[in-house]
C-alpha cells in the first residue's frame, strides 16, 4: 500500500476517534449536531467514496446512498432490541457500517483515482446548480414549525428512543423518515426542528446532483445541466428538503437505482446489479411510492438480462436475495403486526378508491393540476409540459433510453388514472419530466447551433434566462422568504400575480408541505406554570404535543389555560362557550405580529409579551415520548380483546348534590378499532344518578382513530343532581357499539360494565 494510501485510512480512523469524542463531550448540547452529522452522513460517504470506482460525481452519489440505506438498517435493528437505545449502539453500528469499505482498500493497496470527468465548464455550470440548489433549500430553514406529519414522525422517533420497539409499526409509510432523524437524536441526546430536518436537505441536495447525473449518462452533458437545474428550482424538491417526510429520499433511491441499472446494462458488473436491487429495496423502505420506478429499472435491466447469452441466473438470484432482505428487516415484521391490516386498508380506501362506488379508475387532472401550479409557477409546469412532451415524443421516436419515458409516464397514469386523492404524491412525476425536458431543450439547443444563426442564439439564450428568472421568483417568495407566509395568507400576499397567474380560486387544502409558518409555540411553554395544566388549543395536538413537551392537554371545559392559534395549520374544534371566564394572560408575536394568545383562568395585572422568532425549542426523546399513564387506582379490565381499561383518576373534591365529579379513564389499545365505540360512565344503583355517554376524549378522538398500544387518558365530567338521598352509589364504565348499542364484554366474567368503586355523597 502506498504511504498517502495508508495515511489517509489512519487520518479517516483519526477522525472517527475525534468526532467520538466531541460528541461523547458535547452530548445534550445544540453544539453536538455538528460532529453528529459528520459522523452519520459524511464519513460514511467518504469511506465508501474511496471504496467504490467510476466517475467522481457518481461514486459520491452511490457512497452517500449507501450510507443513508446502512444508517437506517443500523437504526432499525438498533430500534428493535429492548429498551433505550444506546449512543454506543449507533457508533458501535457506524464502525460496522464503515469498516468493510476501508479494510477492503487497504487490502487493496491504493485507492481508485479520482476521475473528475467533464469540462471546467460544466463543472461550474455543476457548482451553480448546487449552489441554487442551497440557497433554495437551506435559507430560513429553521424557520418554520413542525407541521402535524412531522411532529408525529419525531414522537415516534422519540418512542424508539426511549425502548417502544414496536412504535415502528404503528406508521402507515414506509420508517426511514423516523429513523433518519432518530439516529442524529440518539448520538446527540436532543434535538430541534433544523437540525431534525437537515438530513432531508441533505438527502435533497444529493437528489439533485443525481438528476443530473442520470440525465447526462441518458442523453448527455447539456441534458444533465438542464435537468439538474429544473429539479433544483422545481417547487417539490424544495419543499420536501424543508421538512422531516420520505419524499426526497424516494427520489434519490430510485435515481440511484436507475443509474447503477443503466451501468450493470453497459458493463455486466453484478456490483451494479446488487446495487440497484439495494436502492429499490431502500426506497420501498421510505415508501411504496418508490415502486413506481421498478418498470424503468426492468426495461433497463431488460437491455442486457433479456439476451440468452447474458442471462446469469446465480447474479439475478442473489440481487433479489438482498433486495427481499434489505426489504423484510422491515416488513416481514410489520406484516405480523396488528397494524398491518390498518396500513392496507387506509392505502386502498383513502388513496386508491376514487369515488363512492370504489371504481378503481377516474381522473385527478384537475387536482394534480392544482397542485402543480400551486407549488410550482405557472411558467415553470408549462415549460416542463412542453419540454417534457418534446422529450418524451424524440425519445420514443429514437429509442432513445425508452425508461426516462417509463419513468415519467407510470407515475403520471397512477396518480391521474388511478389514485382518486394524489395530494403531493405528484412529485414521483417531477424526476422523469426534467429529465425528458433536459433533453429536448439538449436537442433543441443543438439544432439551433447548427443553423449557425447568432441571432436566433442570443434571442433563445436571452428568454431562457427571462424563463428562468420568472421560475426562480417563485420559489423564493413561497419557500424561502419568510416575511409574507404566503401559502398560509394567499389572498392578500400571493406571489405577484400578474406575473404568476392560476387557473383556480383557491390553494389546495391539504398536502401542504414546507412553506414558512410560524404561530409563537416554541415561546410558549415558557409562560405555562405548573398550575396552567391542563391546558386546550385550536392547534392539533400533533404540533402543541410537541412544542408543550407532551404537558397535559384536554379536548374538555376542564383547561386551566386555553392556547388560540391565529391561522392555525390544521386546526381543531374548540368549545369556546365558556372563554367568558378566561382572560388573556400572554401574547406571543412572531415578526411583531400577534400570533399565539394564551388566556387563564386567574386575572394577571399586565399581560406579558415576546416574540418568539428568534426562540428555538430543544427536546430529549425522554421529553417528548407521550407518556404512559395508567391512573391511580388500577383495573386491567379488556373490552372483547380488543381495549383495555388500565386504571382511572377520580376528583372527588365537588362530589357533593349539584356538584360535579371528574373520572378520568385510560385506555389502551389492543389492536385496530373498526367501527367507533362510545363509552358509558353511569352512577347507577337500579336508578341513574348521572350519566355521561360520548366518545372518548369529550368526543375529539373516536376510537377508530386509536393505534395498538396507544395510551389514551379519557376524562368524563358527571353533573350530581341537587336532591341525592342516598350516601353511596357505584361507578360503572364500559363501552358499546355506536350504530347497534351493543355494550362491550368484559373478558373473564362475560359482564357489560366494569365496576369501579363507590362514590361517597358529601353533604
Amino acid at each position: 500500500m502506498s504511504d498517502d494510501s495508508r495515511r489517509a485510512i489512519l487520518g479517516i480512523a483519526a477522525g472517527y476517534l475525534v468526532i467520538g469524542l466531541l460528541l461523547a463531550i458535547l452530548r445534550d448540547s445544540p453544539t453536538a449536531q455538528i460532529p453528529a452529522f459528520i459522523l452519520l452522513w459524511i464519513m460514511p460517504a467518504i469511506c465508501w467514496f474511496l471504496y467504490l470506482d467510476g466517475p467522481a460525481v457518481e461514486r459520491l452519489l452511490i457512497a452517500s446512498g449507501l450510507s443513508l440505506l446502512l444508517v437506517a438498517l443500523l437504526m432499525l435493528v438498533t430500534g428493535y432490541l429492548p429498551g433505550d437505545v444506546s449512543p454506543w449502539y449507533i457508533i458501535g453500528g457506524l464502525l460496522v457500517i464503515n469498516g468493510p469499505p476501508l479494510l477492503a482498500t487497504w487490502r487493496r493497496g491504493t485507492f481508485v483515482p479520482i476521475d473528475l470527468e467533464g469540462s471546467k465548464r460544466h463543472w461550474l455550470a455543476l457548482g451553480i446548480i448546487v449552489l441554487i440548489a442551497l440557497f433554495l433549500r437551506l435559507t430560513n430553514l429553521g424557520y418554520k414549525e413542525f407541521q402535524g406529519d412531522e411532529g408525529i414522525i419525531m414522537v415516534r422517533a422519540a418512542s424508539i428512543l426511549t425502548g417502544d420497539e414496536g412504535e415502528v409499526f404503528l406508521h402507515q409509510k414506509g420508517p426511514v423518515e423516523i429513523l433518519l432523524p432518530a439516529a442524529v437524536w440518539a448520538l446527540t441526546g436532543t434535538i430541534d426542528d433544523y437540525w431534525s430536518r437537515l438530513p432531508f436537505t441533505w438527502v435533497g441536495l444529493l437528489e439533485v446532483v443525481a438528476i443530473y447525473w442520470l440525465a447526462r449518462i441518458w442523453f448527455g452533458r447539456k441534458a444533465g445541466v438542464v435537468a439538474g437545474l429544473l429539479f433544483a428550482v422545481g417547487g417539490f424538491g424544495i419543499a420536501f428538503s424543508r421538512i422531516v417526510q420520505y419524499q426526497n429520499l424516494v427520489m434519490l433511491w430510485g435515481t440511484l437505482a436507475l443509474i447503477t441499472a443503466t451501468r450493470f446494462r453497459e458493463r455486466g458488473r453484478q456490483r451494479h446489479l446488487l446495487l440497484t436491487s439495494a436502492f429499490l429495496a431502500a426506497g420501498l423502505l421510505a415508501h411504496y411510492d418508490a415502486i413506481l420506478v421498478l418498470p424503468a429499472i426492468l426495461w433497463i435491466l431488460c437491455g442486457r438480462l433479456c439476451k440468452p447469452d447474458q442471462l446469469r441466473l446465480k447474479p439475478i438470484a442473489t440481487s433479489l436475495l438482498l433486495g427481499i432482505l434489505v426489504v423484510g428487516v422491515f416488513y416481514l415484521p410489520f406484516a405480523l403486526s396488528p397494524n398491518a391490516g390498518r396500513t392496507f386498508d387506509y392505502l386502498l380506501a383513502d388513496r386508491v378508491t376514487v369515488s363512492d362506488n370504489a371504481s378503481l379508475f377516474g381522473w385527478s387532472g384537475r387536482a394534480l393540476w392544482q397542485m402543480m401550479t400551486f407549488y410550482n409557477s405557472i411558467w415553470f409546469v408549462l415549460g416542463i409540459l412542453l419540454f417534457g412532451a418534446i422529450g418524451l415524443i424524440h425519445s420514443l421516436r429514437k429509442r432513445r433510453e425508452i425508461a426516462a419515458a417509463i419513468y415519467l409516464i407510470v407515475p403520471l397514469i397512477f396518480y391521474l388514472a388511478i389514485v382518486g386523492d394524489p395530494r403531493t404524491h405528484v412529485y414521483t412525476i417531477v424526476p422523469g419530466a426534467v429529465i425528458l425536458a433536459g433533453y429536448a431543450t439538449s436537442e433543441i439547443w443543438e439544432s439551433i447551433k447548427r443553423r449557425e444563426n447568432k441571432v436566433l442564439e442570443i434571442a433563445t439564450m436571452i428568454t431562457a434566462a427571462v424563463w428562468l428568472i420568472l421560475v426562480l421568483i417563485y420559489p423564493t417568495l413561497m419557500f424561502v422568504d419568510i416575511n409574507a407566509e404566503r401559502q398560509r395568507t394567499w389572498e392578500d400576499n400571493r406571489p405577484l400575480p400578474a406575473l404568476y397567474p392560476v387557473t383556480w380560486d383557491e390553494p389546495p387544502k391539504y398536502g401542504l408541505f414546507g412553506f414558512p409558518h410560524q404561530a409563537g409555540w416554541r415561546a410558549a411553554m415558557e409562560f405555562m406554570p405548573q398550575s396552567a395544566y391542563p391546558y386546550s388549543s385550536n392547534e392539533e395536538e400533533e404540533i402543541s404535543n410537541w412544542y408543550m413537551a407532551q404537558s397535559p392537554r384536554t379536548h374538555c371545559n376542564d383547561a386551566e389555560t386555553i392556547l388560540i392559534a391565529a391561522n392555525a395549520q390544521d386546526e381543531v374544534f374548540l368549545d369556546l362557550e365558556r372563554i367568558d371566564e378566561y382572560g388573556v394572560r400572554d401574547v406571543i408575536h412572531v415578526k411583531g405580529e400577534p400570533r399565539l394568545v394564551i388566556y387563564g383562568r386567574e386575572p394577571v395585572d399586565e399581560i406579558g409579551t415576546v416574540d418568539a422568532t428568534k426562540f428555538q425549542r430543544w427536546l430529549t426523546p425522554e421529553e417528548a415520548t407521550p407518556p404512559r399513564q395508567t391512573g391511580a387506582y388500577p383495573v386491567n379490565a379488556t373490552l372483547d380483546g380488543q381495549v383495555r381499561l388500565l386504571g382511572y383518576d377520580l376528583d372527588l373534591s365537588d362530589a357533593k348534590p349539584g356538584g360535579e365529579i371528574t373520572v378520568t379513564l385510560y385506555w389502551e389499545a389492543l389492536g385496530p378499532i373498526s367501527q367507533n365505540k362510545q363509552v358509558f360512565v353511569h352512577l347507577y344503583d337500579g336508578f341513574m344518578w348521572a350519566q355521561h355517554d360520548g366518545a372518548p376524549e369529550c368526543a375529539i378522538n373516536p376510537t377508530t382513530r386509536w393505534e395498538p398500544g396507544q395510551v389514551v387518558a379519557d376524562p368524563h365530567l358527571l353533573e350530581l343532581p341537587e336532591v341525592m338521598e342516598i350516601d353511596k352509589v357505584p361507578l360503572l364504565v364500559g363501552m358499546y357499539d355506536l350504530i347497534s348499542n351493543d355494550r362491550m364484554r368484559i373478558l373473564g366474567s362475560g359482564d357489560d360494565f366494569i365496576y369501579l368503586t363507590d362514590i361517597e355523597i358529601v353533604r
